[in-house]
């Protein structure tokens, strides 16, 4: 076997070696043998409770969020990455966003002399602040049935007013005092409209 024959089956040997060193590193270091396992369902459960869950699957976990998600538990799961049901390497570690462990504050909004009770309503639900009862107050200078202005803000079931800025819990209700066009205005629009139907006719 001549010197160059020999040098190309040396280096020849050596690449195959080199390659299968190669090949076996990354099977070890990415435990490609591995079985793959399913991403438990536990949004929704509290973190207790999924901790417990991820730990039995032998699954690793961070929690990256803490955000407040009106309907669900405080102290639960509102979202996990990956998703429940993908398929992951045993020993993955999932990553929460975790429900608060209270309510929020939030600010009561300057609603009354400003607003109608249509215009409260919204400027109270984009707050997370509830609607209780509906107080009306009928008042002879009220011309419009439509108008209807919030003349007080009231904590609910009472008759202690809410001063603005006031930090109540998200959710709270409150009441709101209402202006009402008084019967004596409503009969009084409704002979006009009667009369206007009338003149038509």
């Amino acid at each position: 076997m001549n010197k160059t024959l020999k040098s190309l089956v040396f280096i020849g040997l050596t690449t195959v070696v080199l390659i299968a060193g190669v090949l076996l590193f990354i099977r070890t270091y990415t435990k490609h043998s591995q079985d793959l396992v399913k991403v438990p369902h536990i949004e929704g459960l509290r973190i207790d409770k999924a901790i417990r869950v991820l730990e039995e699957g032998g699954f690793q976990y961070e929690i990256t969020d803490t955000v407040f998600r009106d309907g669900l538990p405080l102290l639960s799961i509102v979202d996990q990455i990956p998703d429940s049901d993908f398929e992951v390497k045993s020993g993955r570690k999932i990553y929460l966003v975790l429900n608060a462990d209270q309510v929020p504050d939030v600010e009561m909004p300057d609603l009354a002399g400003k607003t109608s009770f249509t215009q409260a309503e919204r400027i109270l639900k984009n707050r997370g602040i509830l609607v209780g009862r509906k107080i009306e107050i009928q008042m002879a200078e009220i011309k419009d049935a439509d108008s209807e202005p919030v003349l007080e803000q009231r904590f609910a079931g009472s008759n202690k007013q809410i001063p603005k800025g006031t930090k109540i819990k998200r959710n709270t209700a409150v009441d709101l005092v209402v202006g009402v066009m008084n019967k004596a205005n409503i009969e009084d629009l409704e002979e006009v409209s009667e009369a206007v139907e009338t003149t038509e006719n």
